[in-house]
């Protein structure tokens, strides 16, 4: 069987054509133009012939001078063979499309090429990134060393107009709490002292007491 699956039917050609058949004749003139179609040919046996028309032999001895006048010598067709010649040509071309994936031809390609004939693409210039922006997160700041408190009351407690010198304001809580407790201030001063320390209030006659204890020990 043919892989010509589908034919051209001009519905104004076969119309005038058939313009004086009957729905017999014209039913039976179709199956044996599709049979034409599928395979390209006709048997000459009117046994075959009768079957491929789907009638029987007498009714096809009927039918027959009014069919074989639309067909050429020997049950041939020549404007079939044409038309038969062009679905194979189209049908070589899908295939041999198929086999290249769809790509165009090489006349195709020059075609393209020449239409560009001195242009080179030119290279992508890349876009400026944007200034990143001065980070100003604490956490990643870079933290002062740690200030031995006890060394800010610059050796003397008074200064050298008699003033009374303030030990210098920890960084946080915690380096202030951890300075009173290395100078021995009872717990229950601790909070106390801790603001006036934060506050930049306490001085080293406030702890001299318990300093001295330390001292002592």
């Amino acid at each position: 069987m043919s892989h010509l699956h589908w034919m051209k039917l001009y519905i104004g050609d076969e119309l005038a054509m058939a313009s004086h058949m009957t729905n017999a004749e014209f039913g039976s003139y179709m199956f044996l133009k599709m049979h034409y179609w599928q395979f390209g040919r006709l048997p000459s046996d009117d046994q075959r012939l009768a079957r491929i028309a789907r009638v029987s032999l007498e009714e096809w001895e009927n039918i027959r001078p009014t069919i074989e006048v639309l067909f050429d010598d020997e049950w041939g067709s020549a404007r079939m063979d044409e038309l038969r010649s062009e679905a194979e040509d189209a049908h070589k071309r899908r295939v041999e499309a198929g086999r290249k994936g769809g790509r165009p031809r090489k006349d195709e390609k020059q075609s393209y090429k020449h239409s560009f004939p001195n242009e080179k693409a030119m290279p992508k210039q890349p876009e400026p990134e944007p200034e990143p922006e001065p980070y100003s997160d604490s956490a990643s700041a870079p933290k002062p060393a740690p200030v031995d408190l006890a060394l800010e009351e610059r050796g003397n407690m008074e200064g050298e107009s008699g003033s009374i010198r303030r030990f210098s304001v920890p960084r946080n809580v915690a380096d202030g709490r951890s300075f009173l407790i290395g100078h021995k201030v009872p717990s229950i001063e601790i909070d106390r002292c801790l603001r006036m320390l934060m506050a930049g209030e306490l001085t080293p006659y406030d702890i001299e007491e318990w300093s001295t204890v330390k001292g002592a020990a």
